[in-house]
């Protein structure tokens, strides 16, 4: 594919754009112009690899920004500088991966739309156009991060503010060839969340202040043949993270061991312990670290409603956000203060919340002291985006999460010689409800009504029959880890049938096309992070049950996906927050959501590094198995000890979410460096995820 440096766009903030004719001069070409009282020269040095060849090319640029002050304005002013690639007419449509952004989306000729994407909201900051026609992609990687970000200059409602920051962005596009285009400083011109939930674009301008201004920004180009579109974005991304390795890119250095963080945050969950009623019991996790474990639960205001909601406080939570099952079995595990206790925790769950028919609560509170749907019941408290007003149901997640908890809890109590056959007879319940209600195709749907029927509540009069059947499936391969431990514990061969097809639906409907999208209950259609964790871990554990080649490889697809989800550089801090006061690296952390991108990012991806782990050991790809490391050392940022409590009440305590991008600034949403929390399934994720993987890897 041929390679063709564009013109240079400059612009400034109060709308003055110029069009620069590139000079050319052996090596690559150059550009002088005046602009603002500055005159700027802009030089781009391409250097072709001596490995490549007519398959296989490979280019490195640099581009030598210098502007120096003429004459003062009398105004402030700022500059946007653009430089365009644009890539051979070998074919009319591409497949596009940006790291964290787009799986899933395509660039045609015909229909092509501008996306562009700030550097910081990237874990990698690569675009590949993946052509499927003749097995080829074409990537484009800046190799030098920015480093330095200030606050921006702006008004409530601005989309065009002046920002002094390296921040670049990259987009995409199709003219009359596909293109890139990267931006100094960075640009969302199409659709932006920064600002609000409007998605209104936003472009910074540099401000012109200085008496000279220097900048050097570095890419890597590359062709190659590749097989598929993720064995190309997942080449392209390891490679990219092993330069930035040698660039000086490193995971934090902590304070304390994994283990002793396991131990802090053991130690605080045990003190969220309460008990109720005649029988009652559960942790009351969600509350806001700054003011202890009474306290209202920190959030950020959304389009809907705060998240989370005031009445986190009296609600316990048995799957998504809130694991109680995993947290009781845990603290039993490790003290013996916690055995009767956590018994009391199970116990309370099991004669409250399933019902007769297998279906699932996986809410109660305790105020009403009574179970409550997950949606669809205008009284009770709405604690996620999602909402449904026709009927009361739940989701096929936070039925199962918990599911699988009781039976890890039955196993081992009855190790202990504790037989609890009404926690064995909950299990069976729901395993059966699971059979009764898959589809013939394998798929269960997303969410069930009280009475066991589907309930289709994201379907979109825009989508087609296919996107809105694949939304309705999306969380299929969810209970497969739940009936592999079952056919594991009865020996029954239905349950491992039933994983099975349901393993075989998802190799079909969503490894097949590589995109996985609908992991969590707030977004059901957008790709994001946990949906590739969840297929890569569903069927590592079919192939550990089977031995099946076909499951492995489609784990394998799936986690190459996944780690792209996770930083790979460290994204500027900004001065005035803790994230920048405490060292904050975003190496090793994970984005959530296509949405948000790596503008936000958490600590969920330590649920199943294990089975990143063991799934790297097992093909060979050493790269899953440094992925899962700095994953488990990132993920550690921010959790009070003794030696800097953060400003917490208590060691053990860390937040839910860090902003690394403002995401609808405007609606008081999330601003770059907020922090917020504390929800329970972090403390699941430090503790049992954390010491899943430590298992195995000592």
């Amino acid at each position: 594919m041929q390679m063709k440096l564009g013109k240079l766009l400059a612009e400034t903030k109060t709308g003055e754009k110029r069009q620069i004719e590139p000079e050319k001069d052996g090596r690559g070409q150059k550009y002088e112009f005046e602009l603002a009282g500055y005159h700027f020269f802009v030089r781009d040095m391409v250097k072709k690899t001596e490995e490549s060849d007519e398959e296989n090319q490979e280019y490195f640029i640099a581009r030598r920004i210098v502007g120096k002050r003429k004459e003062a304005s009398g105004k402030k002013e700022g500059i946007a500088l653009s430089m365009y690639l644009e890539f051979g007419e070998e074919t009319d449509i591409f497949r596009v991966g940006i790291p964290s952004a787009v799986y899933g989306a395509y660039v045609s000729r015909e229909e092509s739309t501008y996306h562009s994407f700030m550097e910081d909201r990237l874990t990698g900051v690569m675009l590949l156009l993946f052509d499927e026609d003749h097995k080829k992609s074409t990537v484009v990687q800046k190799m030098n991060p920015a480093k330095y970000i200030e606050k921006e200059e702006r008004k409530r409602g601005e989309g065009r503010y002046l920002h002094k920051t390296e921040t670049t962005s990259i987009g995409y596009g199709f003219g009359e060839a596909a293109y890139v285009k990267l931006c100094w400083p960075y640009e969302e011109r199409e659709k932006s969340v920064a600002l609000d939930s409007m998605e209104t674009p936003a472009q910074a301008f540099y401000p012109l202040e200085e008496e000279q201004i220097e900048l050097v920004l570095e890419y890597r180009v590359a062709h190659k043949e590749c097989k598929t579109f993720t064995d190309g974005l997942y080449q392209e991304y390891q490679e990219l993270s092993r330069r930035l390795v040698k660039r000086g890119e490193k995971t934090v250095r902590l304070p304390f061991s994994r283990e002793e963080g396991i131990q802090l945050r053991r130690k605080c969950v045990g003190r969220t312990y309460r008990e109720f009623g005649p029988d009652g019991a559960g942790f009351f996790f969600d509350f806001d670290p700054e003011y202890g474990y009474e306290s209202e639960p920190s959030g950020f205001g959304t389009s809907f409603h705060t998240i989370p909601h005031k009445t986190y406080t009296h609600i316990l939570e048995y799957g998504f956000t809130g694991r109680q099952l995993n947290i009781a079995l845990d603290l039993a595990m490790h003290s013996e203060d916690y055995f009767r206790k956590a018994e009391r925790v199970i116990d309370f769950f099991v004669n409250y919340c399933i019902t007769e028919n297998g279906w699932v609560y996986s809410l109660y509170d305790t105020e009403k002291g009574a179970p409550f749907a997950s949606f669809g019941d205008a009284s009770a408290p709405r604690l996620h985006y999602m909402y449904y007003e026709k009927c009361k149901g739940n989701y096929l997640r936070t039925m199962t999460e918990p599911m699988l908890d009781l039976l890890e809890a039955y196993l081992w109590y009855r190790k202990k010689g504790v037989k609890k056959e009404k926690w064995l007879e909950s299990v069976i319940r729901f395993a059966n409800f699971l059979l009764e209600k898959q589809n013939a195709d394998g798929s269960w749907c997303r969410a069930y009504s009280m009475t066991g029927e589907p309930v289709y509540m994201n379907d979109r009069e825009d989508y087609t029959t296919e996107e809105n059947d694949r939304g309705r499936k999306a969380s299929t391969i969810i209970p497969v880890m739940f009936l592999c431990a079952l056919a594991n514990c009865l020996g029954e061969e239905k349950y491992l049938q039933s994983a099975k097809k349901a393993g075989n639906y998802a190799l079909e409907h969503e490894v097949r096309w590589e995109l996985y999208q609908g992991g969590t209950m707030d977004n059901p259609n957008v790709v994001d992070k946990e949906a590739s964790q969840y297929m890569m871990a569903g069927l590592y554990h079919l192939y550990q049950m089977t031995k099946s080649p076909e499951y492995l490889e489609g784990a394998l697809c799936a986690a190459k996906q996944f780690v792209t989800w996770n930083y790979i550089w460290n994204a500027p801090m900004r001065k005035g927050n803790i994230l920048f006061s405490r060292g904050f690296c975003t190496k090793g952390m994970g984005a959530i959501n296509s949405i948000w991108c790596g503008g936000v990012v958490d600590i969920y991806s330590l649920f199943h590094i294990r089975e990143l782990y063991l799934l790297g050991k097992e093909a060979e790809e050493s790269f899953l198995i440094e992925m899962a490391e700095d994953i488990s050392i990132a993920t550690q940022q921010i959790l009070s000890w003794s030696g800097d409590t953060m400003g917490f009440c208590d060691s053990g305590m860390q937040p839910e979410g860090f902003g690394i991008c403002p995401q609808g600034m405007d609606e008081g949403m999330i601003e770059k460096g907020d922090i917020w929390g504390t929800l329970g399934w972090i403390y699941s994720a430090g503790i049992s995820g954390m010491e899943r993987y430590l298992k195995v890897i000592t």
